[in-house]
C-alpha cells in the first residue's frame, strides 16, 4: 500500500541508528547479517508460513540498509567462511 510524500519525509532512520547502536555496543565483533536483524524492531520470523511469501524481500531490504552503511563507510563488511559479516568501524 503506497504512503504519501509527507509521511515518508517524516520517517526516521530508526533502522540505521538500531544497526549502528548493536554493531558500536558489541565493538570489536563482527555479525552476520541474520545475528545483527534479531537485535533490531526489523526482525522476520522465517519459520511463520504467513512470512515465507515475502521474508525473502524484507531480508533484501535489511542486507540494503546494511551495504548502505557499508558505502558510508560507518561500519565494515567481509565475507568469513562463506558468510557475510559486518563490524562498527568507529
Amino acid at each position: 500500500m503506497p504512503i504519501d510524500k509527507k509521511r515518508f519525509e517524516g520517517v526516521s532512520d530508526r533502522l540505521e541508528e538500531e544497526m549502528l547502536y548493536f554493531l558500536k555496543k558489541h565493538k570489536g565483533k563482527a555479525f552476520t547479517a541474520d545475528e545483527i536483524m534479531r537485535e533490531t524492531s526489523f526482525y522476520v520470523y522465517l519459520d511463520l508460513p504467513v512470512s515465507s511469501k515475502t521474508s525473502p524481500f524484507m531480508v533484501a531490504n535489511f542486507v540494503a540498509v546494511l551495504h548502505d552503511l557499508v558505502s558510508k563507510e560507518v561500519i565494515s563488511r567481509k565475507v568469513v567462511d562463506n558468510r557475510m559479516y559486518f563490524m562498527a568501524t568507529a
